[in-house]
């Protein structure tokens, strides 16, 4: 009996030694499994039977937070700066510099606003008639002449009426023999103004210019009668002809004297309509046409000199954006600015909005994309070049695009010439004196403190623009001398250069840096 009792205990101890094995094999599985509290086994009696299940270790400490960002730093404003945004009385679809430095606008509601870029000021200037959608330029004489405007979409008065800045009153013209309804006019060589395209009282294409004399009478060009776009991109060619650079493919030569004769041109690269494309004569005889058409804006941009024997379109660099609606604007130091627009298909679309201008250097074709602009400056917006060097941008709706309101506001834009590489104001040379006058192929004298430093002396014919396209600016660089007191200049040598009337007068640092201009009237 002994010795069973001893086999038994045996066989009990060797049978509780491989239970424990079995369990301990599981321990280094690594997974977990069979460890006290861990694993399907866990709470289960007998599995660990009177052994307390071990305290977890306290979670680790939270990690240190992150470090501040650094403080943001505003980059200088060597690529230029925009001012706030100011409270507009109108919305600025049309808009033009004055010769005394004041700036008239005027939109679909409200009376015509005079601004003080100096002061601030408003003025009113109300005029009776609908004046919205004319054509507009300004005469030798500095009246600002407007030719149609607004009976109802589509539907042209034959109205012209003429604003004095110096009085601030407007007067009515003899009438045109049609309405008419988005033209464009056109200062000419001899003093004169040329009316072309728009629609009339029945909405119907008027296909002939007319022309504005210096007795203040029409005349119609009889013999050119051509349908063609609406607000057409009108330029004087140094041969004293009238350019058309589009929107349409076909380019065209008017002659406006007499009763008036079209000849065919060259044709854009582009095999497209530019609708709401801008463009821009860059220096005499040089025009730059940019985007414009619908489905989808385009980007392209082309070029002509028109002082060629056998002008031809060439394409140049396109802009960094497709945009159309968008606005160029000659500078003093004879860049291009183009502002606004949208990248969008369809008609005045605000998702694709362009906010970022683009600077186009002519002696390189090349372009740069400036600071954004804070409001979307799409259909009816518009853009000048202040007396001061810095730029008007304003305007856009009437009607507004979806989602959008109209735009009764502006900002002005300061460009890069107006900064050195730190931000800092750059330094800017100071006409202490020019003349009120200057004729054709005339020296004259500008006396500044900083003649050492001139770099260029410029001219530009002062702004009147609408719908993307300035009816009126021109730029030119004029050939001088330096002196110790100052620069002696020539002036244009004929007025197809440069047709009659004001306009800025920039010296230019050799920083790139202009004066404040001094408004002359040149012929």
């Amino acid at each position: 009996m002994k010795s069973f009792v001893l086999l038994l205990t045996a066989l009990l101890t060797l049978a509780c030694n491989r239970e424990v094995t079995a369990q301990q094999a599981q321990h280094d599985d690594g997974s977990g499994r069979g460890q006290p509290g861990v694993g399907p086994d866990a709470g289960i009696p007998g599995s660990d039977a009177g052994i307390p299940p071990p305290q977890p270790p306290p979670p680790p400490p939270p990690p240190p937070p992150p470090p501040p960002p650094p403080p943001l730093r505003t980059p200088p404003p060597t690529l230029g700066t925009w001012s706030k945004v100011l409270d507009w009385p109108v919305v600025a679809i049309h808009s033009h510099l004055l010769p005394d430095g004041r700036v008239l606008t005027w939109g679909h509601s409200g009376d015509p606003t005079i601004w003080d870029p100096v002061t601030g000021a408003f003025q009113p200037a109300p005029n009776p008639i609908d004046i919205f959608c004319g054509g507009h330029s300004l005469l030798a004489d500095g009246r600002l002449l407007v030719t149609g405007g607004n009976i109802s979409n589509d539907h042209g008065l034959p109205d012209a009426n003429l604003f004095d800045f110096r009085t601030g009153e407007w007067t009515h013209g003899p009438q045109m023999a049609r309405g008419r309804w988005y033209p464009t006019n056109t200062a000419l060589p001899n003093g004169e103004m040329v009316v072309i395209s728009g629609e009339d009282e029945q909405a119907l294409p008027n296909p002939i210019p007319e022309v504005w004399q210096l007795d203040g009478t029409w005349r119609q060009l009889t013999t050119a009668s051509l349908e063609m776009a609406y607000y057409p991109w009108m330029f004087v060619a140094p041969d004293g002809r009238v350019f058309y650079a589009g929107w349409q493919v076909t380019s065209m030569w008017l002659d406006p004297s007499g009763t008036g004769k079209w000849t065919t041109g060259p044709v854009h690269v582009a095999k497209f309509s530019r609708l709401y494309g801008t463009a821009v004569m860059y220096e005499p005889g040089k025009v730059l046409v940019a985007g414009g058409a619908e489905e989808p804006p385009v980007r392209t941009t082309e070029v002509i000199d028109l002082n060629q024997r056998s002008p031809a379109w060439r394409s140049s660099t396109p802009m960094i954006r497709a945009r159309h609606h968008a606005v160029a604007t000659s500078l003093p130091d004879g860049k291009v600015l183009v502002t606004g627009g949208s990248s969008s298909p369809g008609v005045n679309d605000a998702s694709g909005a362009v906010l970022a201008p683009e600077l186009w250097d002519p002696a390189t074709e090349q372009w740069t994309e400036l600071p954004p602009m804070s409001v979307k400056r799409l259909y009816h917006s518009t853009a000048l070049l202040l007396a001061d060097a810095r730029i008007f941008v304003g305007g856009g709706g009437q009607p507004y695009a979806e989602g959008e309101s109209d735009n009764f506001d502006a900002q002005i834009f300061s460009p890069p010439y107006l900064f050195n590489p730190d931000g800092s104001p750059a330094e800017r040379p100071q006409i202490q004196a020019a003349p009120a006058s200057i004729g054709y192929g005339q020296q004259f004298d500008v006396s500044t403190a900083q003649s050492p430093a001139v770099a260029r002396v410029t001219l530009l014919k002062l702004g009147s623009m609408t719908h993307a396209f300035n009816q009126s600016q021109r730029f030119l660089s004029l050939p001088f001398t330096a002196g110790p007191n100052g620069v002696q200049a020539t002036a244009p040598a004929n007025a197809s250069l440069a047709p009659p009337g004001h306009y800025m007068l920039f010296l230019v640092g050799s920083n790139g840096a202009p004066s404040t201009a001094r408004i002359v009237h040149v012929g």
